[in-house]
């Protein structure tokens, strides 16, 4: 079963190209490893997929009752309460 189907993303941001016709599809019990420069657009996808970012173009598509969290590179703790740990964002 696919916890998330990506297909044909197109997103640019304004400027060069960050995703071209992406099409991927992320099954349950993979393993995931994402590898590149910066601004390459690593970060980008994982908001996709947990939709804080819309595509230009393409689909994002989730099963019902899934639920995706992107935990942010830089973690403001100052948002945090008392008793939350950073897994509770």
């Amino acid at each position: 079963m696919a916890l998330a189907t990506l297909q044909q993303i197109n997103l640019s941001h304004g400027g060069p190209n960050l995703l071209q016709d992406l099409t991927i599809s992320i099954e349950a019990g993979d393993r995931l490893c994402l590898v590149g420069r910066n601004g390459v657009g690593k970060s980008t996808l994982l908001r996709l997929i947990a939709g804080q970012e819309q595509p230009d173009s393409g689909i994002v598509a989730l099963p019902e009752g899934v639920q995706p969290v992107y935990l942010p590179q830089a973690v403001s703790y100052t948002h945090l309460r008392a008793h939350e740990t950073v897994l509770d964002l």
